[in-house]
């Protein structure tokens, strides 16, 4: 485990998948990111790259060519190579190699930083395109935070800031839907319960917020993630932990041609040039 901290907070990432499994409170020692309980889920947040969830038939066509890949690709199980560690940062990188090529026929180097600045945890995303040919590619977020949902007094609730009216989508055997339901916020919170999740994860798109606010037993936690335009919640049930996912890029829908250019919410990436995007959470 590789540690930073600061006066506020103190973070712990692993190696693998660069994953950030640790997030503490140091003013009163309190421990927000879930542990990975391997009963319920044994992730604490993995990256979603070079796709978000599922590939329709589980493969992409590319250039005439079919590709396979798990959902939520191949990042959050490889090895990162550690480039710069100081007190308050640390930077992890990902390079294509002959395993990647063989699932995704492109020239990539994804960076990963995580950085404190004084209560705020900030974690940034930068893909290289190092080839000369558009790259195609999506990238999400995965983080779990300690979440108790059937405590008798508690009363946990997300906050949508600037949404009154969310339109959730689904997923049908790991597809996206076509359709979506509006649901009705009380004032602007969404409520959850044990039941929240049981048609898996809600799916938004089209939101005005770009901070959520996370409630558990009277402690709160802002998340904030401007530079993605989509966003997903999830847990399972019996799970103590709820999911606030950004994502570029979508799980294919149930329609899909099978085509990687085609997806939505893809990003082309021209040659020798790069993207960034990041995600916060303040305490």
């Amino acid at each position: 485990m590789h540690t930073i901290e600061n006066e506020f907070l103190s973070i712990g990432i692993v190696q693998k998948g660069a994953e950030l499994r640790s997030v503490v409170d140091k003013r009163d020692n309190y421990e927000w990111m879930w542990q990975a309980d391997e009963r319920y889920w044994a992730k604490s947040s993995p990256i979603l790259f070079p796709i978000v969830g599922a590939l329709k038939e589980g493969r992409f066509i590319c250039n005439d060519q079919s590709y396979s890949l798990p959902r939520h690709g191949f990042a959050r199980d490889n090895d990162f190579e550690l480039v710069e560690k100081t007190e308050t940062s640390i930077i992890f990188s990902l390079q294509d190699n002959e395993s990647t090529k063989r699932c995704f026929p492109f020239d990539f180097s994804l960076r990963l930083r995580y950085e404190l600045k004084g209560n705020k945890l900030e974690v940034s995303y930068t893909v290289f395109n190092q080839g000369i040919d558009q790259l195609y590619f999506s990238l999400g977020a995965h983080p779990a935070f300690n979440c108790f949902f059937n405590q008798v007094d508690d009363r946990s609730y997300l906050e949508f800031p600037s949404d009154d009216i969310v339109e959730r989508y689904y997923l049908h055997d790991n597809l996206l839907s076509t359709t979506y339901n509006k649901i009705k916020l009380e004032n602007r919170r969404l409520y959850l319960n044990s039941d929240s999740f049981k048609e898996d994860a809600w799916i938004f798109k089209n939101l005005n917020s770009t901070t959520v606010n996370l409630t558990v037993n009277n402690r709160q936690l802002t998340f904030e993630f401007e530079r993605f335009p989509y966003f997903a919640i999830w847990s399972v049930m019996g799970g103590s932990f709820i999911c606030l996912e950004p994502w570029q890029g979508l799980p294919d829908h149930e329609n899909h041609n099978l085509l990687f250019s085609e997806k939505e919410g893809i990003v082309k990436l021209e040659g020798r040039t790069s993207w960034e995007a990041n995600w916060s959470i303040v305490l």
